[in-house]
C-alpha cells in the first residue's frame, strides 16, 4: 500500500508500519528509495538513542513506527517498511515490503521566480499539505488585502486574476491573461490554517519585449493531424513544453490525461517546438495556448507564448451534378435528444439557411435520419445541381457548429489532345462571375491546396495563361510547350465563399516515339534504296544498248571490209592464173598510201564495258584474243 504524509520542515514525524503476527520476532527494516539504503535499521536492537534523527521501534505485535525528527526539504522522498524473511540460505537476506510512503516536506514561507511576457498568459499552481486541501486558499498581491476563494472546485474571477481551489489535490490554480507592467509583483498564494498561514511568495515578472510570433489560426480535418507551433526562451530549453486549451470563461486549463496520448511534442530548432495533435475530432476545436512550464517543490508555473485559433472541419464532399451526396454530422453524445440542424451558411445567423432539422418531414430532393446510438445526424441531397455547392453547417442549439465544404463536379468532362512541342486551348464554362482557377491533382482538395495553375487574379505562370469570355460565359485556358508529362487530370474551377464548382478535364500530349520514327527512316532509306537499284537498273540497260548498238556497226563495217578484201582477193587469183604467174614466188609490191591502198589493218579494240569478251579474228598467220589484224598485198592495177 501506498501513503501520502504531507509536513513542514522543522516537524517531526512517525510512520506506522503494520505486519502479521508470524513476523513479530523477525528483524523490522527501513529504507529510503532512489538514495539506497540510508537507513537500516534492526528493530531487534535493544534501544536507540533519543538523540538520533530516525528512531526505530518495535512492539512486537502488530507494527514497527519509524520517527524522523528534525525534518528537512532534503528528507522528502519515497520511504519503504519491510520484515526479512528465512531462506534456505542463511547467508542471503530476503526482505518483504509491505508499506510505501511518499513524504511531501513543505516549507512555510517557500519564494519562486516566475517570467511572463506582456499581452500573454500566465498558469500558476500551487501545491498545499493534503491535510489543508479543505482549507480556504486564498491571494494576495503585495500588500494588499488577501483575496478569499470563497468556492471550491470551479473558476472564481477577482478583477484579472482567475483562481480555482482543487479540493480534491489541494491545488490553488491561478491564471492571469493580456498582461501589462502593472501585472507585475508578489504574488502571496496560500492556506488558511489555525496558526498560521502557509504560503509561498510568487515574484511576477511581465517581459515587455518577446520576439515570438503572433497569434494565428488553423485549420484540421477529422481524423487527420494537425501542428501548432510554439516558441519558448531558449534559456528554459530543459524545462517541460506545455499545451492549454480555453474553456467557455476563457482560461487555459490543461490538456486531460485521457487525451494526451494524442499529443506529441518535438523540438523543432532552438526556442521552437511543435506539439502535433493526431486524429482530430470535433471536440479538438478551440483557442489553444502553449509555452514553457517550470517546476518547483511548492509551485508550477507555465508562461504562454502563442495563441493559436484551431478550427475542426468535416472532410469535404464531392458530388456530380445529377447524383446524391451524404452530409454526415456527427454530435457529442449529450447532445442526442436535442434537434440538429443542417444549414447552408452557419446556423442561427440572419444569412444562414436552413435546410433541414431532424425533427422534420424529408423534403423534395432532401431527406434526413438521426441515429442516436451512433451520434450522427445525415443528410442526403440528391439531383445535385451546380448552385448546391457551398459551405453547410451542422449544429445543435448555438454551441456546437461543425461545417463542410460541398464540392459539385458537373456531369460533361473535357478531353483534350495535343502534341509534344505544340499548345493547347482548354475552354470551360461558368456560372457566376466569381473567382475561377485552373489547377491539376487527382484529388479535388489537393487540387485547390496545391495545384493550382492560374487564376483570375493570376492570369499568367509560366506556360499557363488564361483569358475570360465573360458574354459566354467562358475562360479559357492555353497551355505551350506541352510535354508528355503535362498529361493528365486537371480542373476547372468557379469558387465563391468556399461554393466550389469544378469541371474535369483529360489532357492527352502524344510525342513521336523512337520506334515510329526509326520505321519511318527504315521505310524512307528502302524507298531510297529501291530507287537507286531502279536508277541503277536502267542506268546498265541503257549502256546495254548502247555497247550492243555498237558493236553491231563494228561487226557490220568488218563483214563489209572483209567482203570487198575476198573479191579483189578472187580478182587477184584470176589474175594471175591469166598471166601465168605462180603463187611461189610472190612478188613483194610496196603499197601504194593512196589511192593504191584499198585494205590495209582492220582491228577490233576491246570495249571495257562490254558484256562480252569474244572478238573476231582473221589473218593469215596469227589469231589475238583482243584484237584481229587483217594484211592484204595489194598490187595496182590498171584502173
Amino acid at each position: 500500500m501506498t501513503v501520502i504524509q504531507d509536513e513542514y520542515v522543522g516537524q517531526t514525524i512517525t510512520f506506522h508500519c503494520e505486519y502479521d503476527d508470524k513476523f513479530k520476532s523477525h528483524t523490522k527494516v527501513f529504507y529510503r528509495l532512489k538514495e539506497g539504503p540510508v537507513h537500516v535499521l534492526n528493530s531487534s536492537q535493544s534501544s536507540q538513542s533519543s538523540e538520533e534523527k530516525i528512531i526505530l521501534s518495535d512492539s512486537h505485535e502488530d507494527q514497527f513506527t519509524v520517527t524522523i525528527r528534525d525534518i528537512s526539504a532534503d528528507d522528502g522522498g519515497v520511504y519503504l517498511c519491510g520484515v526479512e524473511r528465512y531462506g534456505s540460505d542463511p547467508s542471503i537476506t530476503h526482505i518483504s515490503f509491505i508499506k510505501e510512503i511518499q513524504l511531501n516536506v513543505y516549507s512555510r514561507n517557500a519564494s519562486v521566480q516566475v517570467q511572463a511576457y506582456s499581452s500573454k498568459s500566465v498558469f500558476i499552481t500551487c501545491k498545499f499539505p493534503q491535510e489543508f486541501r479543505r482549507n480556504k486558499k486564498f491571494i494576495q498581491k503585495d500588500s494588499s488585502q488577501k483575496i478569499i476563494v470563497d468556492e471550491q472546485n470551479q473558476w472564481v474571477r477577482h478583477d484579472k486574476v482567475h483562481m480555482y481551489d482543487d479540493s480534491s489535490e489541494g491545488l490553488l490554480k491561478v491564471f492571469i491573461s493580456d498582461l501589462t507592467a502593472a501585472d507585475e509583483g508578489t504574488y502571496r498564494c496560500g492556506v488558511n490554517i489555525t496558526d498560521d498561514d502557509l504560503f509561498t511568495d510568487v515574484k511576477l515578472t511581465v517581459n515587455q519585449v518577446d520576439h515570438f510570433r503572433a497569434s494565428s489560426k488553423a485549420s484540421a480535418v477529422i481524423g487527420e493531424s494537425v501542428k501548432l507551433t510554439c516558441d519558448f526562451p531558449e534559456k528554459h530549453g530543459e524545462t517541460f513544453k506545455h499545451i492549454c486549451r480555453e474553456n467557455e470563461q476563457k482560461i487555459c486549463e490543461n490538456i486531460s490525461s485521457s487525451e494526451q496520448k494524442r499529443f506529441e511534442f518535438s523540438v523543432s530548432s532552438a526556442g521552437v517546438f511543435t506539439a502535433i495533435i493526431s486524429n482530430v475530432s470535433e471536440r479538438d476545436a478551440g483557442v489553444y495556448w502553449c509555452g514553457a512550464e517550470t517546476r518547483d517543490t511548492h509551485l508550477t508555473s507555465v508562461s504562454l507564448t502563442n495563441q493559436h485559433q484551431l478550427t475542426v472541419t468535416m472532410p469535404p464532399v464531392v458530388g456530380r451534378e445529377g447524383d446524391s451526396s451524404e452530409i454526415k454530422c456527427p454530435y457529442n453524445a449529450k447532445h442526442s435528444r436535442e434537434v440538429k440542424h443542417l444549414c447552408k451558411g452557419k446556423c442561427f445567423t440572419k444569412d444562414a439557411q436552413n435546410i433541414i432539422r431532424s425533427n422534420e418531414v424529408n423534403k423534395p430532393r432532401i431527406s434526413a435520419k438521426d441515429e442516436t446510438e451512433l451520434n450522427l445526424f445525415t443528410v442526403t441531397l440528391s439531383e445535385l445541381r451546380a448552385e448546391d455547392a457551398g459551405i453547410y453547417w451542422c449544429a445543435v442549439r448555438d454551441e456546437f457548429n461543425l461545417h463542410t465544404e460541398l464540392m459539385i463536379v458537373m456531369k460533361d468532362a473535357v478531353t483534350r489532345e495535343a502534341s509534344v512541342g505544340g499548345s493547347v486551348s482548354i475552354s470551360c464554362q461558368f456560372f457566376r462571375n466569381h473567382m475561377r482557377f485552373f489547377c491539376r491533382g487527382d484529388q479535388l482538395n489537393i487540387c485547390v491546396r496545391d495545384g493550382v495553375r492560374v487564376s483570375s487574379n493570376k492570369r499568367t505562370n509560366g506556360r499557363f495563361s488564361v483569358t475570360d469570355e465573360t458574354s459566354a460565359g467562358v475562360f479559357t485556358v492555353n497551355i505551350t510547350d506541352l510535354t508528355e508529362e503535362d498529361s493528365g487530370k486537371y480542373w476547372c474551377a468557379e469558387e465563391s465563399s468556399g461554393s466550389f464548382i469544378f469541371t474535369e478535364v483529360h489532357l492527352r500530349v502524344i510525342g513521336e516515339t523512337t520506334s515510329s520514327y526509326t520505321e519511318r527512316e527504315t521505310s524512307q532509306d528502302k524507298e531510297k534504296s529501291e530507287t537507286t537499284s531502279s536508277y541503277t537498273e536502267r542506268e546498265t540497260s541503257q549502256d546495254k544498248e548502247k555497247s550492243g548498238s555498237s558493236m553491231i556497226v563494228a561487226v557490220s563495217v568488218g563483214l563489209i571490209l572483209l567482203a570487198v578484201c575476198l573479191v579483189l582477193v578472187l580478182l587477184k587469183i584470176k589474175y594471175n592464173r591469166k598471166h601465168g604467174i605462180g603463187s611461189s614466188t610472190p612478188a613483194q609490191l610496196p603499197i601504194i598510201p593512196s589511192d593504191g591502198l584499198l585494205c590495209t589493218s582492220v582491228s577490233f579494240q576491246k570495249h571495257e564495258e562490254s558484256l562480252s569478251d569474244a572478238a573476231l579474228a582473221f589473218s593469215n598467220e596469227e589469231i589475238h584474243s583482243d584484237y584481229t589484224t587483217v594484211i592484204y598485198h595489194i598490187v595496182p592495177n590498171s584502173f
